[in-house]
Protein backbone atom coordinates (compact mmCIF):
# COMPACT_ATOMS: atom_id res chain seq x y z
CA UNK A 1 0.00 0.00 0.00
CA UNK A 2 2.93 2.46 0.90
CA UNK A 3 4.50 1.74 -2.48
CA UNK A 4 1.13 2.19 -4.76
CA UNK A 5 0.56 6.00 -2.70
CA UNK A 6 4.49 6.28 -3.17
CA UNK A 7 3.74 5.78 -7.13
CA UNK A 8 0.92 8.01 -6.79
CA UNK A 9 3.19 10.74 -5.40
CA UNK A 10 5.39 10.37 -7.85
CA UNK A 11 2.87 11.06 -11.14
CA UNK A 12 0.96 13.72 -9.69
CA UNK A 13 5.03 15.62 -9.44
CA UNK A 14 5.39 15.09 -12.45
CA UNK A 15 2.35 15.78 -13.85
CA UNK A 16 2.27 19.65 -12.08
CA UNK A 17 6.29 19.73 -13.50
CA UNK A 18 4.56 20.06 -16.90
CA UNK A 19 1.57 22.36 -15.96
CA UNK A 20 1.83 25.27 -14.15
CA UNK A 21 5.07 26.25 -11.73
CA UNK A 22 5.46 28.73 -9.39
CA UNK A 23 9.23 28.43 -8.61
CA UNK A 24 10.39 30.29 -5.55
CA UNK A 25 13.92 32.33 -5.99
CA UNK A 26 16.50 32.65 -3.06
CA UNK A 27 18.46 36.00 -2.74
CA UNK A 28 22.18 35.71 -2.53
CA UNK A 29 25.54 37.16 -2.83
CA UNK A 30 26.81 36.12 -6.83
CA UNK A 31 29.89 38.57 -8.44
CA UNK A 32 29.37 38.08 -11.96
CA UNK A 33 31.84 40.64 -13.30
CA UNK A 34 31.29 40.16 -17.18
CA UNK A 35 27.64 42.37 -16.47
CA UNK A 36 28.57 45.56 -16.11
CA UNK A 37 25.94 48.74 -16.11
CA UNK A 38 27.91 52.07 -17.40
CA UNK A 39 26.74 55.10 -15.73
CA UNK A 40 27.36 58.66 -17.12
CA UNK A 41 29.25 61.10 -15.22
CA UNK A 42 28.04 64.37 -14.07
CA UNK A 43 29.99 67.65 -13.29
CA UNK A 44 28.21 68.43 -10.19
CA UNK A 45 25.87 66.90 -7.65
CA UNK A 46 22.23 67.49 -7.39
CA UNK A 47 21.21 70.73 -5.31
CA UNK A 48 19.51 69.10 -2.85
CA UNK A 49 21.98 66.31 -1.71
CA UNK A 50 24.48 66.38 1.60
CA UNK A 51 27.79 66.05 0.88
CA UNK A 52 31.05 65.29 2.96
CA UNK A 53 34.26 67.08 2.30
CA UNK A 54 35.41 65.41 -1.39
CA UNK A 55 39.03 65.96 -3.21
CA UNK A 56 38.28 65.79 -6.46
CA UNK A 57 34.52 64.35 -6.68
CA UNK A 58 33.13 63.03 -9.93
CA UNK A 59 29.28 62.11 -9.68
CA UNK A 60 27.29 59.42 -10.79
CA UNK A 61 23.20 58.76 -10.87
CA UNK A 62 21.92 55.47 -11.70
CA UNK A 63 18.05 55.19 -11.67
CA UNK A 64 17.03 52.99 -8.67
CA UNK A 65 13.28 50.97 -7.83
CA UNK A 66 12.55 53.85 -5.32
CA UNK A 67 13.92 56.82 -7.29
CA UNK A 68 17.56 57.18 -7.90
CA UNK A 69 20.86 56.98 -6.26
CA UNK A 70 23.85 59.03 -6.21
CA UNK A 71 27.46 58.06 -6.43
CA UNK A 72 30.66 59.93 -5.68
CA UNK A 73 34.04 59.51 -6.65
CA UNK A 74 36.97 61.06 -4.94
CA UNK A 75 40.41 60.99 -4.23
CA UNK A 76 42.20 59.80 -0.87
CA UNK A 77 46.05 59.57 -0.89
CA UNK A 78 46.06 59.27 -4.17
CA UNK A 79 43.46 56.48 -4.66
CA UNK A 80 39.78 56.20 -5.53
CA UNK A 81 37.36 55.49 -2.63
CA UNK A 82 33.65 55.58 -3.76
CA UNK A 83 30.65 57.12 -1.37
CA UNK A 84 27.22 55.74 -2.59
CA UNK A 85 23.93 56.82 -1.17
CA UNK A 86 22.95 53.76 -0.04
CA UNK A 87 19.99 54.38 2.21
CA UNK A 88 18.49 57.03 -0.54
CA UNK A 89 18.52 59.67 1.59
CA UNK A 90 20.65 62.24 -0.39
CA UNK A 91 22.66 62.35 2.02
CA UNK A 92 26.40 61.10 1.39
CA UNK A 93 27.89 62.24 5.11
CA UNK A 94 25.96 59.31 6.50
CA UNK A 95 27.98 56.90 4.21
CA UNK A 96 31.31 55.15 4.95
CA UNK A 97 33.67 55.62 1.87
CA UNK A 98 33.65 52.23 0.19
CA UNK A 99 38.08 51.46 -1.29
CA UNK A 100 38.92 49.55 -3.84
CA UNK A 101 39.92 45.93 -3.93
CA UNK A 102 41.54 43.10 -5.84
CA UNK A 103 39.08 40.73 -6.96
CA UNK A 104 40.29 38.06 -9.59
CA UNK A 105 42.62 40.26 -12.09
CA UNK A 106 40.40 43.32 -11.26
CA UNK A 107 39.99 45.95 -8.81
CA UNK A 108 36.27 47.10 -7.85
CA UNK A 109 34.26 48.46 -5.10
CA UNK A 110 31.87 46.09 -2.97
CA UNK A 111 30.16 44.29 -2.40
CA UNK A 112 28.10 47.65 -1.24
CA UNK A 113 24.35 46.68 0.09
CA UNK A 114 21.89 48.98 -0.78
CA UNK A 115 18.68 49.65 0.55
CA UNK A 116 15.58 50.00 -1.21
CA UNK A 117 11.39 50.35 -0.69
CA UNK A 118 9.53 48.01 -3.23
CA UNK A 119 6.24 47.02 -2.63
CA UNK A 120 6.23 48.63 0.92
CA UNK A 121 8.98 46.92 2.26
CA UNK A 122 12.93 47.79 3.05
CA UNK A 123 14.91 45.29 1.24
CA UNK A 124 18.86 45.07 0.54
CA UNK A 125 20.11 44.31 -2.57
CA UNK A 126 23.82 43.69 -3.35
CA UNK A 127 25.86 45.70 -6.15
CA UNK A 128 29.82 45.80 -7.06
CA UNK A 129 31.33 49.16 -8.80
CA UNK A 130 34.24 49.74 -11.14
CA UNK A 131 36.48 52.87 -12.34
CA UNK A 132 38.92 52.79 -15.79
CA UNK A 133 40.91 55.61 -16.10
CA UNK A 134 41.17 56.33 -19.94
CA UNK A 135 44.46 57.41 -21.56
CA UNK A 136 43.08 60.44 -22.68
CA UNK A 137 42.00 61.25 -18.67
CA UNK A 138 38.42 60.52 -18.88
CA UNK A 139 36.98 58.77 -16.15
CA UNK A 140 34.43 55.32 -16.79
CA UNK A 141 32.24 54.30 -14.41
CA UNK A 142 30.21 51.26 -14.56
CA UNK A 143 28.11 49.57 -12.09
CA UNK A 144 28.33 45.28 -11.65
CA UNK A 145 26.34 42.79 -10.56
CA UNK A 146 27.06 40.86 -7.30
CA UNK A 147 23.79 39.22 -5.80
CA UNK A 148 21.54 36.84 -7.89
CA UNK A 149 18.29 35.18 -7.01
CA UNK A 150 18.28 31.08 -7.76
CA UNK A 151 16.09 28.49 -7.82
CA UNK A 152 14.99 25.23 -9.29
CA UNK A 153 12.28 24.28 -11.86
CA UNK A 154 11.20 20.84 -13.05
CA UNK A 155 11.64 20.80 -17.18
CA UNK A 156 11.08 17.06 -18.50
CA UNK A 157 10.85 15.39 -15.06
CA UNK A 158 14.41 16.94 -14.32
CA UNK A 159 15.23 19.65 -12.40
CA UNK A 160 16.85 22.73 -14.38
CA UNK A 161 18.70 25.05 -12.15
CA UNK A 162 17.62 29.48 -13.04
CA UNK A 163 18.93 32.32 -11.81
CA UNK A 164 17.94 35.91 -12.07
CA UNK A 165 20.55 38.85 -12.65
CA UNK A 166 19.63 42.95 -11.81
CA UNK A 167 21.58 43.40 -14.61
CA UNK A 168 21.46 47.56 -14.51
CA UNK A 169 22.00 47.13 -10.67
CA UNK A 170 18.52 49.17 -10.26
CA UNK A 171 16.81 46.87 -7.37
CA UNK A 172 14.22 45.34 -9.17
CA UNK A 173 13.57 43.03 -11.79
CA UNK A 174 12.30 44.21 -15.27
CA UNK A 175 13.16 44.34 -19.22
CA UNK A 176 16.92 45.06 -18.81
CA UNK A 177 17.27 42.12 -16.66
CA UNK A 178 18.08 38.39 -17.53
CA UNK A 179 16.86 34.96 -16.80
CA UNK A 180 19.74 31.58 -16.72
CA UNK A 181 18.37 29.11 -17.34
CA UNK A 182 21.21 26.30 -16.82
CA UNK A 183 20.52 22.98 -18.01
CA UNK A 184 23.45 20.95 -17.42
CA UNK A 185 25.77 23.57 -18.35
CA UNK A 186 24.22 24.72 -21.24
CA UNK A 187 23.09 28.41 -20.71
CA UNK A 188 19.97 29.59 -22.21
CA UNK A 189 20.21 33.82 -21.53
CA UNK A 190 16.26 34.73 -21.93
CA UNK A 191 14.50 38.52 -20.81
CA UNK A 192 12.86 38.21 -17.57
CA UNK A 193 9.72 38.25 -18.65
CA UNK A 194 8.43 36.30 -22.56
CA UNK A 195 7.33 32.92 -24.30
CA UNK A 196 9.55 30.22 -24.81
CA UNK A 197 8.99 26.62 -27.41
CA UNK A 198 11.45 24.43 -26.96
CA UNK A 199 11.45 21.36 -29.25
CA UNK A 200 7.53 21.53 -29.70
CA UNK A 201 6.63 22.74 -25.97
CA UNK A 202 5.52 25.94 -25.24
CA UNK A 203 5.00 28.52 -22.19
CA UNK A 204 5.48 31.76 -20.86
CA UNK A 205 7.08 32.98 -18.12
CA UNK A 206 7.66 35.94 -15.77
CA UNK A 207 10.07 36.85 -12.90
CA UNK A 208 8.41 38.73 -9.99
CA UNK A 209 9.78 42.13 -10.10
CA UNK A 210 11.03 41.80 -6.50
CA UNK A 211 12.75 38.71 -8.09
CA UNK A 212 11.41 36.15 -5.16
CA UNK A 213 9.64 34.11 -7.73
CA UNK A 214 9.53 32.85 -11.43
CA UNK A 215 6.18 31.97 -12.22
CA UNK A 216 5.86 29.14 -15.27
CA UNK A 217 2.64 28.38 -17.87
CA UNK A 218 2.02 25.73 -20.52
CA UNK A 219 0.53 27.60 -23.16
CA UNK A 220 -1.54 25.53 -25.88
CA UNK A 221 -0.85 27.00 -30.03
CA UNK A 222 -1.52 25.84 -33.49
CA UNK A 223 2.12 24.79 -34.79
CA UNK A 224 3.56 24.04 -38.08
CA UNK A 225 7.46 22.97 -38.77
CA UNK A 226 10.00 25.23 -39.87
CA UNK A 227 12.68 23.43 -41.92
CA UNK A 228 16.59 24.55 -41.96
CA UNK A 229 20.07 22.90 -42.85
CA UNK A 230 21.80 22.52 -39.84
CA UNK A 231 22.05 20.81 -36.21
CA UNK A 232 19.98 23.67 -34.28
CA UNK A 233 18.47 26.66 -34.69
CA UNK A 234 17.19 29.42 -32.21
CA UNK A 235 14.70 32.00 -33.77
CA UNK A 236 13.79 34.73 -31.74
CA UNK A 237 10.58 36.51 -33.20
CA UNK A 238 8.17 38.88 -32.35
CA UNK A 239 4.32 39.15 -32.86
CA UNK A 240 0.79 40.93 -30.90
CA UNK A 241 1.28 38.73 -28.11
CA UNK A 242 5.59 40.18 -27.55
CA UNK A 243 8.69 37.88 -28.12
CA UNK A 244 9.41 34.47 -28.90
CA UNK A 245 12.39 32.41 -28.55
CA UNK A 246 11.84 29.11 -30.67
CA UNK A 247 14.43 26.00 -30.17
CA UNK A 248 14.96 23.74 -32.88
CA UNK A 249 17.22 20.67 -33.95
CA UNK A 250 17.96 18.15 -36.65
CA UNK A 251 16.95 20.79 -39.56
CA UNK A 252 13.68 21.15 -37.35
CA UNK A 253 11.84 23.94 -35.37
CA UNK A 254 8.26 23.56 -34.31
CA UNK A 255 6.57 26.91 -34.42
CA UNK A 256 3.15 28.78 -33.47
CA UNK A 257 1.68 29.82 -37.01
CA UNK A 258 1.64 33.23 -37.37
CA UNK A 259 2.91 36.85 -38.79
CA UNK A 260 5.71 37.43 -36.98
CA UNK A 261 8.86 40.02 -37.43
CA UNK A 262 12.31 38.03 -37.76
CA UNK A 263 14.47 40.33 -34.42
CA UNK A 264 17.19 37.45 -34.05
CA UNK A 265 18.83 34.01 -35.20
CA UNK A 266 21.08 31.38 -34.08
CA UNK A 267 22.46 28.58 -36.14
CA UNK A 268 24.85 25.63 -35.81
CA UNK A 269 25.94 23.15 -38.99
CA UNK A 270 28.73 20.68 -39.39
CA UNK A 271 30.74 20.70 -41.95
CA UNK A 272 32.82 17.81 -44.55
CA UNK A 273 35.51 18.51 -41.98
CA UNK A 274 33.49 17.73 -38.88
CA UNK A 275 33.97 21.70 -37.81
CA UNK A 276 30.85 22.78 -36.18
CA UNK A 277 29.91 26.81 -37.31
CA UNK A 278 27.57 28.96 -35.25
CA UNK A 279 26.21 31.75 -37.11
CA UNK A 280 24.35 34.48 -35.06
CA UNK A 281 22.17 37.76 -36.45
CA UNK A 282 20.23 40.36 -35.48
CA UNK A 283 17.78 43.04 -36.75
CA UNK A 284 15.84 45.53 -34.84
CA UNK A 285 13.23 48.16 -35.86
CA UNK A 286 12.14 48.78 -39.66
CA UNK A 287 15.10 46.49 -40.54
CA UNK A 288 13.95 43.38 -38.93
CA UNK A 289 12.64 40.98 -41.55
CA UNK A 290 9.09 39.56 -41.82
CA UNK A 291 8.61 35.69 -41.39
CA UNK A 292 5.17 34.15 -42.04
CA UNK A 293 4.68 30.86 -41.11
CA UNK A 294 1.46 29.18 -42.27
CA UNK A 295 0.20 26.10 -40.93
CA UNK A 296 1.60 24.43 -43.79
CA UNK A 297 4.98 25.20 -42.79
CA UNK A 298 8.33 27.26 -43.94
CA UNK A 299 11.76 27.36 -44.51
CA UNK A 300 14.39 29.47 -43.20
CA UNK A 301 16.42 31.09 -46.16
CA UNK A 302 19.26 33.31 -44.86
CA UNK A 303 21.67 32.27 -47.40
CA UNK A 304 24.02 33.09 -49.55
CA UNK A 305 25.59 35.72 -46.84
CA UNK A 306 26.00 39.52 -48.79
CA UNK A 307 29.34 40.50 -47.94
CA UNK A 308 30.07 44.49 -48.45
CA UNK A 309 33.62 46.04 -48.80
CA UNK A 310 32.98 49.50 -47.43
CA UNK A 311 35.82 52.63 -46.85
CA UNK A 312 36.89 55.45 -45.66
CA UNK A 313 39.55 58.00 -46.90
CA UNK A 314 41.45 59.73 -44.96
CA UNK A 315 44.13 62.20 -45.98
CA UNK A 316 46.28 59.93 -47.51
CA UNK A 317 44.69 56.65 -45.71
CA UNK A 318 41.62 54.21 -46.54
CA UNK A 319 40.27 52.44 -43.73
CA UNK A 320 38.33 49.23 -44.92
CA UNK A 321 35.69 47.58 -43.34
CA UNK A 322 33.31 44.20 -44.06
CA UNK A 323 29.78 44.61 -43.40
CA UNK A 324 27.92 40.85 -44.04
CA UNK A 325 24.16 40.72 -43.93
CA UNK A 326 21.90 37.52 -44.66
CA UNK A 327 19.78 37.08 -47.71
CA UNK A 328 16.55 38.43 -45.26
CA UNK A 329 18.99 41.79 -44.31
CA UNK A 330 20.23 40.85 -40.98
CA UNK A 331 23.01 41.70 -39.41
CA UNK A 332 25.75 39.39 -38.86
CA UNK A 333 26.97 39.70 -34.84
CA UNK A 334 28.66 36.57 -34.26
CA UNK A 335 30.83 33.36 -36.45
CA UNK A 336 32.80 30.76 -34.93
CA UNK A 337 33.57 27.08 -36.02
CA UNK A 338 34.32 24.87 -33.28
CA UNK A 339 33.44 27.77 -30.33
CA UNK A 340 36.49 29.96 -31.79
CA UNK A 341 36.36 32.77 -34.05
CA UNK A 342 37.76 32.20 -37.75
CA UNK A 343 40.90 33.57 -38.41
CA UNK A 344 40.33 37.04 -39.70
CA UNK A 345 39.72 38.22 -43.02
CA UNK A 346 42.75 39.73 -45.39
CA UNK A 347 41.82 42.03 -48.29
CA UNK A 348 44.19 42.16 -51.48
CA UNK A 349 44.80 45.29 -53.49
CA UNK A 350 45.87 44.84 -56.94
CA UNK A 351 46.51 47.53 -59.05
CA UNK A 352 45.19 47.94 -63.17
CA UNK A 353 48.44 46.70 -64.41
CA UNK A 354 48.10 43.44 -61.92
CA UNK A 355 50.34 43.94 -59.55
CA UNK A 356 49.81 43.79 -55.48
CA UNK A 357 50.01 46.54 -53.85
CA UNK A 358 49.00 45.69 -50.19
CA UNK A 359 47.42 42.75 -48.08
CA UNK A 360 45.89 44.30 -45.38
CA UNK A 361 43.73 42.16 -42.65
CA UNK A 362 40.64 43.08 -40.73
CA UNK A 363 40.21 42.50 -37.62
CA UNK A 364 36.99 41.55 -35.29
CA UNK A 365 35.15 44.42 -34.35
Amino acid sequence: MRWAMLMLLLASCTAWAQERQVVPLRYELWWDERSFWGVGAKETAPGDVKLPKLTEPIFFVNPAADDKRLFALAKENGEFVLYADTNGNNDLTDERPFRLRQRGWRRVFGPIPMRYRINGKTVIRHIGAEVIVLGDGRVYFSLLVASRWHGTLVWDGKSVSVAVIDRNCDGMIGEDDTLVWDEKGEKRHLPTKGQVGINGRFFRYQVAPTGEELVVEPIQVRTAKVKFQGERLILNVEDKSGQWRLEGQKGELIAPVGDFLLVGMEISRGDEQGRIWNLMASAFGPAAPKFAIPETGANLNFEPLQVSLIYDRRGDEFEFSLDIKTANGMSLRGLTVDYMMPPEPKLRLISLDGKVVAEPQFHYG
